[in-house]
């Protein structure tokens, strides 16, 4: 269910733009400045620091097709790949407010183990592939809370836009060659998978996000990297040129995100 390259990927649908004048400016404890809103370096390090001990924990991930060890994660990649997905949470919420869309704590538990079982045959397959990817169990949520409010503004700008009932099928039915039966029948799954797949829904979220992203003033904290525009993620910056792109934390789990 490739729809976007995220976090971001894995969180790639967020243009945003970085303003280094004067008239927008990071404080000394902030990683990102998005609007009038601040992401503190603290809350940052908190990610990067679980996260660097959840791939250590975990193991490295392994390449299907060579059977070898991925390289390990360096810490300046995990900065980046978080920062990203941290400004993109801010922005879904923003947006959630102007188009007064909520999910519930129900709502993003259901997004989380359906998501799971989809991509990763179960939700401990899930966790611990994250967990590889350098992204910690306890915040996982943001991820998920982030993804299910985008399915939300899907469903209020195109309510009437859902992919088949022979995708959904087509899907279920990879799902359940790659991990055996699932926890989840199509019927249960079916709903979610009709949302998902429809590209028509994934576009009208892109042009939502990129309307507010081009309202508001983002600026990286440049001991981070800076944003690139084209690539829609926090990247390394060599000198005033971003270089690198900023990894996917959950490495496939965008394909199963928005």
């Amino acid at each position: 269910m490739k729809t976007r390259s995220a976090v971001r990927r894995v969180l790639a649908s967020v243009v945003l733009v970085v303003l280094t004048s004067s008239a927008c400016t990071t404080h000394a404890g902030s990683a990102a400045q998005v609007g009038d809103e601040t992401i503190e370096t603290s809350t940052l390090r908190g990610i990067v620091d679980r996260g660097m001990a959840a791939t250590q924990a975990a193991g490295p991930a392994k390449d299907p097709q060579t059977g070898q060890a991925a390289a390990p994660i360096e810490r300046s990649d995990l900065q980046r790949g978080a920062l990203t997905l941290l400004v993109a949470a801010n922005l879904a919420q923003q947006e959630a407010r102007q188009l007064g869309v909520a999910v519930t704590g129900q709502d993003i538990d259901s997004y989380y183990q359906t998501l799971g079982v989809l991509q990763y045959g179960s939700v401990a397959a899930f966790e611990k592939a994250a967990a590889q990817g350098g992204f910690a169990r306890d915040d996982l949520r943001v991820l998920v809370q982030t993804d299910a409010l985008e399915l939300a503004f899907a469903d209020r700008l195109a309510p009437n836009s859902v992919a088949s009932d022979a995708d959904a099928r087509n899907f279920y039915d990879q799902a359940v060659a790659r991990f055996g039966p699932l926890p989840l029948s199509f019927g249960q799954a079916k709903p979610f998978l009709i949302r998902k797949l429809s590209t028509e829904r994934t576009a009208a979220v892109e042009a939502e996000l990129r309307q507010i992203s081009q309202r508001e003033a983002i600026l990286i904290n440049p001991r981070f990297g800076v944003w690139s525009a084209s690539q829609r993620a926090v990247v390394a910056a060599d000198g005033s040129v971003a270089t690198t792109p900023a990894p996917e934390p959950l490495g496939q789990t965008a394909a199963m995100t928005q």
